[in-house]
């Protein structure tokens, strides 16, 4: 019977997949059956393309297709000595065809000699054919011919959408659909499927990794999988790269065919990377890949996870997301970009330096604009598989300190006491030996995509102005390169973006009231000076889907910080975050620090206060007690943050806090400055979905990025998937930091088993 029918209709598919045609539903069209017989070198078309389907088929023709459908296939004699028949002489086209065809049993000539093999085929000849290759005998057939070989036929399915009626000449039409069911029957007494036993066979729950196109370690006319290595001709299609499925290998080394499974995938170019998330592009959108860090990954021919994949990646790489029917993330695959660059841009030349394409889409810093909108001193690239143009304006002005491992062979230097990696020929020029530039001397250094030195220019193409988080100041000693020793000042400044950036100052602002505060930075000489930043009126509450606040929009590309301003007691905090984060929040003057339009008006650079909640660290208190003696206190905490437990004291002072509860840490330089309690959700929950909770009533009670989820134990505390987090197996108290409508988010969760 034909047990095996419905994956030879996804083997169908597959075969069409790799050979170009299109695909089908449940019913298998003649194109595709076409298609697939002629992939296994069965049956194929003509010269011209055209497949005649109204053409009859001769008795030697078919006896070349019955052949090319069996074991015997590779036994095909390229000549013969003799002639198998009087009327097929030896050096007749199907002479060897026809030979092994009637020593196995599968033909037999006239009384008189002869095969005829001009003569058309007939459908009971056909069928008698396939059913002795599927091991029946004149025993299974019975003397009633050829209705008892026409009857067993259609009892195993060889007939199935067959036009053809016994007496009448087979046309390729009909012999295409008999042979086709040939190869979804079981052979007679076997558990195995036909395709099996013409050296076939099925691999089941592979993932098409990488060929050489995608990964050179791979040699040429092979592909990784993840159940080996196969051979494949030039007839594979790419696009299935990525794709989990079931293979079919020839001989057990060569992969003719391939099944995908039911997926849905998006794929995506990577634009950036920050220090926890990935920012890509896809369809003129920037976007965050939102995938848990365990999922599984595959970079090239190496499997791991994402978290761990997500440390390698680079801009112009293309990933791919594969979800299962549910739409839930299976696995994503990991493949190399093309980009060329960086150049730095000091006229119009920079086109053909990259060679970019037509109709090009350009990004300065982030934002879609064009071509005649990039500067003198941008670096710049091209991604051909964004067929887009990314530039970037970051200057870092300071004094050229040192080389590492030397100014000969450099590959990292030192600017004001910040190191940076050399990526560029341009920057290894300038600053080596040879170059223009030595210690001591004050530079101007171009950062490209990855924060490196693309390009350096003198003091005068210095950023006039940026603003950001005053984070330290001081003196430093220099030494040049003729070993004096000298003393400048130096400020670091913490912008929109997270990165921290070191200038030389004009004067000593280690004592400045803006220190640690959000302050303007202007150039003069190559020297910077601060000034304090002013609040900024924005007001209205942020729609994060819509990227509004009131009546201002968000640049998709925006960059926010989130700062908590130092006092005489700390030193403050600051956190990158995202405009998801905000969402919810109502911003005004009294938490808007900063902000800065780009040309279309949106907000592209944004600094806030105390608004998200990312500046502090989230754990729970596992020890807590606190001493009083005469007029001192003091007190003694146990805290674990992700699985980490820490200890505190304090002297003067004691934090509201007791064993067992979830908390809310501010660190500053390192150390704790303040403790306080999160506040415990008075809801009940019906299932945990996505980045929430939901309530009994459908409410979304939405989660942190970094949610911890501690499992209790007695009085111990473990830290558990979320994934693992189940409302019909645990007891769930949540945790937020905030009012949920302005806000807030789930922190921690404590699970108990029911």
């Amino acid at each position: 019977m034909k047990h095996y029918a419905i994956k030879m209709t996804a083997l169908l598919l597959c075969f069409l997949v790799l050979s170009g045609f299109t695909a089908f539903g449940a019913g298998a069209g003649e194109a595709e059956i076409a298609g697939l017989l002629n992939q296994m070198s069965i049956m194929g078309g003509y010269p011209d393309g055209e497949l005649r389907l109204e053409q009859p088929v001769t008795r030697a023709e078919f006896s070349k297709i019955s052949i090319m459908a069996s074991v015997y296939k590779n036994q095909v004699a390229s000549s013969l000595a003799v002639s198998p028949f009087s009327d097929v002489r030896y050096g007749h086209w199907a002479a060897p065809y026809v030979k092994l065809a009637s020593s196995n049993g599968l033909v037999t000539g006239y009384p008189d000699a002869t095969f005829k093999p001009d003569q058309t085929v007939l459908l009971e000849e056909a069928v008698t054919v396939y059913l002795r290759l599927l091991g029946y005998t004149n025993e299974d057939f019975g003397y009633a011919w050829p209705y008892g070989q026409i009857g067993l036929a259609q009892n195993v399915g060889l007939l199935e959408n067959v036009s053809a009626k016994t007496g009448t000449a087979m046309l390729r039409r009909d012999v295409m659909v008999l042979t086709y069911n040939l190869l979804t029957c079981s052979p007679k007494g076997s558990t195995l499927d036909y395709l099996e036993q013409i050296q076939y066979k099925l691999a089941e729950d592979v993932v098409l990794l990488a060929t050489n196109e995608e990964d050179v370690s791979v040699n040429p006319g092979r592909v990784a999988t993840t159940a080996g290595l196969f051979r494949i001709d030039k007839s594979f299609n790419h696009d299935l790269i990525g794709m989990r499925g079931d293979a079919v290998l020839k001989n057990g080394d060569t992969l003719v065919s391939f099944v995908p499974y039911s997926q849905s995938f998006e794929e995506y170019v990577v634009y950036s990377k920050l220090s926890n998330a990935i920012v890509t592009y896809k369809d003129g959108v920037l976007g965050q890949l939102d995938i848990e860090d365990s999922t599984a990954a595959y970079v090239g021919t190496l499997a791991t996870t994402f978290g761990q994949a997500r440390a390698n990646m680079e801009m112009g790489d293309l990933v791919s997301v594969q979800r299962d029917s549910r739409g839930a993330v299976e696995y994503i695959t990991v493949r190399d970009g093309k980009v060329t660059g960086p150049v730095v841009v000091r006229n119009s030349a920079w086109h053909q330096e990259l060679s970019v394409g037509s109709n090009i889409t350009v990004m300065r810093d982030g934002v879609k604009c064009t071509a005649n909108d990039i500067k003198i001193y941008d670096v710049v690239y091209y991604s051909p598989d964004l067929n887009m143009v990314l530039s970037y304006s970051k200057k870092v002005t300071g004094i050229y300190e040192s080389a590492y491992p030397n100014k000969d062979q450099l590959t990292q230097v030192t600017i004001s006491g910040m190191t940076y990696g050399v990526e560029s020929v341009d920057a290894f020029n300038a600053l080596s030996s040879n170059g223009t530039y030595n210690y001591g001397d004050t530079v101007t250094i171009l950062l490209g995509k990855n924060g490196e030195v693309a390009g350096v220019a003198g003091p005068a193409a210095a950023e006039n102005q940026v603003v950001g988080y005053f984070q330290s100041a001081g003196v430093k000693n220099y030494t040049n390169q003729s070993g004096d020793t000298y003393s400048n000042f130096y400020i670091t400044v913490v912008e929109c973006d997270g990165k921290t950036f070191e200038y030389a100052a004009k004067r000593d602002y280690s004592n400045s009231p803006s220190l640690h505060q959000v302050v303007q930075v202007t150039f003069s000489d190559g020297l910077a000076s601060v000034a304090p930043q002013k609040a900024m009126d924005v007001y209205g509450e942020v729609n994060a889907q819509a990227k509004t606040a009131g009546g201002f929009r968000f640049a998709d590309n925006v960059s926010i910080l989130d700062v908590i301003l130092g006092d005489g007691s700390h030193s403050g905090a600051f956190a990158p975050v995202y405009l998801q984060q905000l969402d919810r929040v109502t911003l005004s003057s009294s938490n808007v620090l900063y902000y800065h339009v780009n040309n279309g008006g949106e907000i592209d650079k944004l600094i806030v206060k105390d608004a998200t909640g990312e500046c502090y660290e989230y754990g729970i208190v596992t020890k807590a007690s606190s001493h009083t003696s005469g007029t001192n206190i003091s007190g003694s905490y146990s805290y674990n943050v992700r699985g980490q437990v820490s200890n505190v004291s304090t002297s003067g002072k004691v934090y509201s806090v007791s064993s067992g509860q979830p908390v809310r840490i501010l660190k500053s330089d390192g150390k704790v400055q303040s403790m306080s309690s999160l506040t415990k959700l008075n809801a009940t929950y019906s299932a945990v979905k996505g980045a929430a909770l939901i309530g009994l009533g459908g409410e979304e009670y939405l989660l942190s990025d970094d949610v911890i989820v501690y499992k209790k134990i007695g009085y111990d505390y473990t830290v558990m998937p979320l994934s693992e987090l189940s409302v019909s197996t645990h007891r769930i108290a949540a945790y937020c930091d905030r009012n949920m409508n302005r806000g807030g988010r789930i922190r921690i969760i404590v699970a108990e088993d029911k």
